[in-house]
């Protein structure tokens, strides 16, 4: 993800208990600049120690490059289908299906239709 991003001023925050309502939040998301000109976006729901949800919009053929996380995370495809590609192997995912990976793995993503996921980092500072 681009290194140019500003934090959201309006994103959900973290407290003892957070309610989400993903549809408001995708609305939006597909709304913004950035959609028309990435041809995806996302929003940080949640970040606290420890944990840290984000909610991306993904374009069909949308990659997110190459890279590894600190922790383990999840990766769960709310709509549409995508690839998910490690260095060993590759799984296409639909909705309702997800992924965990442990830390430290190299792994990237592709959309293969217009695609929602939800992706938790675990261990994340």
């Amino acid at each position: 993800m681009a290194n140019d991003r500003k934090a959201r001023p309006d994103r959900p925050v973290g407290s003892p208990l957070l309610h989400v309502r993903l549809a408001e939040h995708l609305e939006r998301l597909k709304r913004e600049s950035t959609w028309g000109e990435r041809g995806r976006n996302a929003l940080t729901l949640t970040k606290e120690p420890g944990l840290r949800l984000v909610l991306m919009v993904l374009g069909k053929g949308t990659k997110i490059s190459e890279h590894q996380a600190a922790g383990p995370l999840t990766l769960h495809v709310l709509s549409g289908a995508v690839t998910f590609r490690t260095r060993d192997r590759a799984d296409t995912l639909g909705a309702g299906e997800l992924i965990v990976l442990e830390a430290a793995i190299y792994h990237e993503v592709e959309a293969l239709q217009e695609s929602v996921v939800l992706l938790t980092l675990a261990g994340a500072a």
